[in-house]
């Protein structure tokens, strides 16, 4: 409203000479513009500057001159102009022009009118208000006169009081009473207050709702300040006062008393307001004080508000400054003989005022550890967490914190590392594998133990359930020492169990676990030990003394044996060279064939046994394979069996045992040869592999079962069936190939066939 009457307000001071310069530029402009062009519609513009005149028909008498206007140019245009076009165009223009002068009018009378309903209503509630005013000192010196008046005019007055809405809807208690101190009148307020209603309170004595031990003192109260010569007292001017409530509860109040004297009697109103919460918040506010000045006193350091400069100039400062500082906190507020941020350590101090202004700037709290220097020269460390307090403009007002001594904490932090570290380098150098397992995963490994499993990095174990890196047949066992070393074992001694490592193999180690318990919770540290190479060189042993004990077995069987096998091969042979029958000469030719078994097998024996040393000399691989094929060449066409020589011709010799060589071909074709009875290939490979030589033998047979191959050349092991092997030829094979400084081993695939790769030294060029 206000914002509308300063634009009418500006168009009135500017009408004058704004309106006519509008019209006569437009009557120019109307003048030159073209017939089909209506400009007289501009006319509208100065016609709706004349509505804040204050003269009501003003837009009438512009739209008479508009229309004189509008006329004479068109009595002022060229010859020629169609008359029809331009008076339609222009009554049409005049028409828009009176319509909105009229509209303008009859808005103008209505505003007025409102405003003079406005300006009436106003003066109608100004009479409304003398009128309530007038009632009200009508109505007070009605009460005065009341006052005055006999005990059945008292009694008008108290009903009249009693129904004042005002004194029914105070929020404290009213009570009025006679000169005797008998109530007259006890508002709703007061039936709450005192749990007592108006019916029982009237005619009753003001003391009764005050304890015993005041009452006394009320009446000497009451009759001191009817002589005093004082009309009333404030609230709060008597202190606090207990009351007491129907039900036997006494509560604080506080009261306000005035009294008037009629016709030689007085009458006391009394206002009272309970202020037990207000008691009670005042009592919680003291205890709040008096606990936070406890708390603040028995901290280990001081609490502090200062201002942010770098002096760090204080408005506060606990008194545990003392003890943290040696400086009272008179030296630091009073005295001001020393200035806080002179005591913060030199080196720290830079950091430590840019550490709390970054804080400042991005309205965060900030916390920090520091240096200081006490009153005795001694340095100590302490950590303070404080924020910035701002003013409505966003300024820092000051700072608050806290300030505590945390040295021995920075002490104990030190010793904490130099431990860790002194026990970080013993794991570094231990030399068993280290794990740490909580809640069911790896937390720490050492190197040895990413070593152990095969591991490029601690990440490839460490997130792992213990039961991943154990072979899986060792995981109930697993899960029973975890439990019984968090339900309480310090210690679990050493067992021997496979763990499986990152490629998927396994191998044989020894493990202890220990339980400790840190500030994170209880853990296990799992100590490992590879011991394959233990259990290799055990195995080896246990291998070693059964030869030792096969030989000396072999040497007996051998002499014991040996004689009457020749005996009876002699004899057989003798027999089978005279006798004619067919029957009599298969049985002597079976003999003889079991005969030479035995032998064969009393030979293999004693060349396991008693194998000597062998003599090498530079040879030739090529020429020994070729020797032992042809020493099968009946036979791998009776069996349907195809050769396929893979020979590189720049294969270098070896030093090797020709007859030992010779022995190991002619065992690994044989054994080829059982493997494939239906017929297959047989591929026998040479070329060179680096500082040796590589043969291979691959057959496509049977295959050797992936449970029993790490058994082929065990003594004694067969995969033949009974009476087809000794189980020794492997065995020996092995032998020959180790004591040549070589290697040997086995693949094979059930159905497949089995390739055994032999490597030996090449013969050096001297």
């Amino acid at each position: 409203m206000d914002r509308m009457n300063g634009v009418d307000s500006l168009a009135m001071r500017t009408a004058p000479w704004t309106i006519p310069l509008l019209t006569i530029g437009i009557f120019v402009l109307d003048l030159l513009a073209p017939v089909g062009m209506a400009v007289s519609i501009l006319y509208l513009v100065p016609l709706l500057l004349t509505y804040p005149s204050p003269q009501t028909k003003a837009p009438l008498y512009f739209a008479a001159v508009a229309t004189l206007f509008i006329w004479t140019d068109v009595l002022l245009k060229p010859a020629g102009l169609p008359i029809p076009y331009a008076l339609f165009n222009r009554t049409l223009g005049m028409m828009v022009i009176w319509v909105i002068a009229i509209g303008l009018i009859r808005y103008k009378q209505t505003q007025h009118e409102l405003q003079s309903a406005l300006v009436e209503q106003a003066h109608a509630e100004g009479l409304m208000r003398e009128a309530h005013e007038a009632r009200y000192h009508a109505d007070m010196d009605t009460v005065r006169a009341v006052v005055g008046r006999e005990a059945a005019e008292e009694q008008l007055l108290i009903s009249r009081l009693r129904l004042e809405a005002i004194i029914e809807s105070a929020m404290d208690a009213i009570i009025a009473v006679d000169e005797d101190q008998r109530v007259l009148l006890f508002n709703r307020a007061a039936e709450q207050m005192f749990g007592c209603s108006v019916r029982d309170a009237t005619g009753q004595p003001l003391d009764r709702f005050l304890p015993t031990r005041f009452r006394e003192a009320h009446r000497h109260h009451m009759q001191a300040f009817r002589q005093a010569g004082v009309t009333s007292r404030k609230m709060g001017k008597l202190g606090t006062v207990m009351g007491l409530r129907s039900n036997g509860e006494e509560f604080p109040i506080e009261a306000a008393i005035s009294h008037i004297a009629v016709e030689r009697k007085t009458y006391y109103t009394v206002i009272l307001r309970d202020i037990t919460e207000r008691k009670q918040a005042e009592e919680a506010h003291r205890e709040s004080q008096r606990q936070l000045a406890t708390l603040v006193g028995n901290l280990p350091g001081y609490v502090y508000r200062c201002h942010n400069d770098r002096d760090r100039t204080l408005q506060y400062i606990s008194e545990g400054v003392f003890e943290l500082t040696g400086y009272r906190v008179d030296e630091y507020l009073t005295q001001k003989t020393i200035m806080r941020g002179e005591k913060t350590h030199p080196e720290d101090s830079e950091h430590m005022w840019q550490e709390v202004q970054t804080a400042l700037e991005q309205h965060h709290p900030f916390e920090m550890t520091y240096r200081i220097l006490t009153k005795s020269g001694e340095v100590k460390w302490v950590w303070e967490r404080g924020e910035g307090i701002y003013a409505s403009d966003g300024t820092v007002s000051y700072l608050e914190g806290f300030v505590t001594d945390i040295t021995e904490r920075k002490r104990a932090e030190l010793l904490l590392r130099k431990s860790e570290e002194r026990y970080r380098r013993l794991i570094a150098v231990s030399p068993y594998a280290i794990l740490v397992n909580r809640r069911d995963s790896i937390i720490f490994a050492n190197d040895q133990a990413i070593k152990l499993f095969g591991a490029v990095k601690a990440d490839e174990i460490l997130e792992k359930s213990p039961l991943d890196l154990f072979y899986p047949d060792y995981h109930d066992a697993v899960r029973e020492r975890i439990h019984e070393l968090l339900e309480g074992s310090p210690l679990l001694p050493v067992i021997e169990e496979q763990i499986v490592r990152v490629d998927g193999t396994s191998i044989d180690v020894e493990v202890s676990a220990a339980r400790f318990v840190d500030e994170e919770g209880p853990a296990i540290l799992v100590m490992l030990q590879d011991i394959s190479e233990r259990k290799r060189l055990q195995e080896q042993l246990r291998k070693t003394e059964r030869i030792a004990e096969l030989g000396t077995l072999a040497s007996g069987m051998a002499h014991e044996i040996g004689t009457p096998m020749n005996v009876i091969l002699g004899r057989a042979e003798y027999l089978l060279d005279r006798v004619t029958e067919e029957p009599v000469r298969k049985g002597l030719q079976t003999i003889i064939t079991q005969v030479e078994r035995i032998t064969r097998v009393m030979n293999q024996l004693l060349a396991f046994a008693r194998r000597k040393s062998p003599e090498r000399v530079p040879v030739a691989l090529k020429d020994i394979v070729e020797d032992s094929l042809e020493l099968f060449r009946e036979r791998l066409g009776k069996s349907r069996v195809t050769v396929e020589r893979l020979f590189k011709d720049d294969c270098p010799k070896v030093l090797a045992d020709p007859d030992q060589m010779s022995q190991v071909i002619i065992n690994l074709v044989m054994n080829a040869l059982h493997a494939m009875s239906d017929g297959g290939t047989l591929r026998i490979g040479l070329r060179p592999e680096k500082q040796m030589v590589k043969l291979t033998v691959a057959d496509t047979g049977h295959g050797i079962p992936r449970v029993v191959i790490k058994k082929v050349f065990d003594p004694f092991f067969t995969t033949k069936e009974f009476g087809q092997g000794t189980g020794l030829g492997l065995t020996v094979i092995k032998g020959i190939i180790e004591e040549h400084h070589g290697s040997i081993a086995v693949e094979s695939e059930e159905g497949k066939g089995t390739v055994f790769t032999i490597l030996l030294p090449v013969a050096s060029a001297g």
